[in-house]
């Protein structure tokens, strides 16, 4: 039998652990997250389309329903991956001595949203995630025929600019709902203030016209913007913790480096007539001086401005000034917001960070 001294310490150690326990749970927790579009009912289509609008074409000398098929979109009640509603493109062929190959498309659009990163801060994780069945198996028996969708990001702020998120796959394999997640999207694809819309493609291409049927069915289409705030690993672990001077410190690595300089990064820039005032930092905690090098961007692989670069010791910064492109002057000035780039290069290690700035107009 145990004493009760002992008893009392196994209770402390108890506690102790139901603490660290919960500690690890609000950690967890406390990610902040906004899911788009942002309206539930628009991700889960309870009730109905929710916003959502549909639009369906043909190729070349293609005219459906007469020439060649036609896809019908159309929003199902019940049947969905959580049992409720969802969105279907339906194709149905035709045959006939005047019927002809092509390609025909169901499209269907999310009602818009602004875009405000992560509980309206800044997002440094970005993903999409839905749910998808299709019934394509006798369309694709007949040699020459296709089925695949697409998952676009339409910056309706930018004129109908897209973003790819799910490139054109096939709708084959997903005879039941299969959930499908895309968890690679660069936050800075992104421009917090500007309105987007989800675009889903279903194409249907037939060699030969011939009467047979098929459809494509989506459902929980989520957009989800993070900012990674209190990740922790099984093993109590911040994320991006432990080996290759990650979180955890240590020796300097790409991640470390990336880490600091995004904390170091103010979120506003000055902006005056043609020239764009930008203050850049080296962190002290980096241990190394930095060559930074600047560029303002409309889009991720668009520059608004020149590149500048310059030396910094540890724990300095300095205000540059980025000479706006002409061709970009007017976009620039509408702006509220603009991507900022830095290049850094520390002792041997490099890191790039682009942050969306607020832009200050003096």
């Amino acid at each position: 039998m145990s004493s009760p001294s002992s008893r009392c310490w196994i209770a402390l150690a108890i506690s102790a652990a139901l603490a660290t326990s919960a500690l690890v749970l609000t950690s967890a927790a406390g990610a902040a997250t906004s899911k788009y579009p942002s309206a539930a009912a628009s991700r889960g289509f309870s009730g109905g389309v929710a916003g959502w609008t549909s639009s369906s074409s043909g190729d070349g000398i293609c005219l459906p329903p007469l020439l060649c098929a036609g896809v019908t979109n159309s929003y199902q009640e019940a049947g969905g991956a959580d049992g409720g509603g969802f969105i279907r493109s339906a194709y149905t062929g035709v045959a006939g001595v005047s019927a002809v190959g092509g390609t025909t498309k169901g499209v269907w659009e999310s009602p818009g949203f602004t875009y405000s990163g992560a509980a309206g801060g800044e997002a440094t994780s970005l993903s999409l995630s839905l749910d998808r069945r299709a019934s394509v198996d006798q369309l694709l028996a007949v040699a020459g025929n296709s089925a695949e969708y697409a998952v676009r990001l339409i910056d309706v702020s930018e004129a109908g600019e897209a973003l790819t998120l799910i490139a054109p796959t096939t709708l084959a394999g997903a005879n039941s709902w299969t959930s499908v997640s895309r968890g690679s999207i660069a936050p800075e694809s992104l421009t917090p203030g500007h309105e987007y819309r989800i675009q889903i493609t279903s194409s249907y291409t037939t060699g030969t016209s011939v009467l047979v049927s098929g459809s494509a069915d989506y459902d929980n289409v989520v957009l989800s913007a993070s900012d990674g705030v209190g990740r922790i690993d099984k093993k109590g672990k911040g994320e991006g913790q432990g080996n290759g001077g990650g979180n955890g410190g240590g020796a300097l690595g790409s991640q470390r480096l990336e880490e600091l300089l995004r904390r170091a990064t103010p979120g506003t820039a000055v902006l005056r007539g043609k020239k764009l005032f930008v203050r850049v930092k080296c962190p002290r905690k980096i241990g190394h001086a930095c060559q930074t090098t600047a560029q303002g961007l409309l889009r991720k692989h668009r520059p608004a401005t020149r590149k500048r670069t310059v030396r910094l010791r540890s724990g300095k910064a300095k205000l540059l000034v980025l000479r706006v492109k002409p061709k970009a002057r007017k976009r620039v000035a509408k702006r509220k917001h603009l991507l900022v780039r830095e290049k850094v290069r520390a002792g041997k290690v490099t890191a790039t960070v682009t942050k969306s700035r607020r832009l200050i107009r003096r």
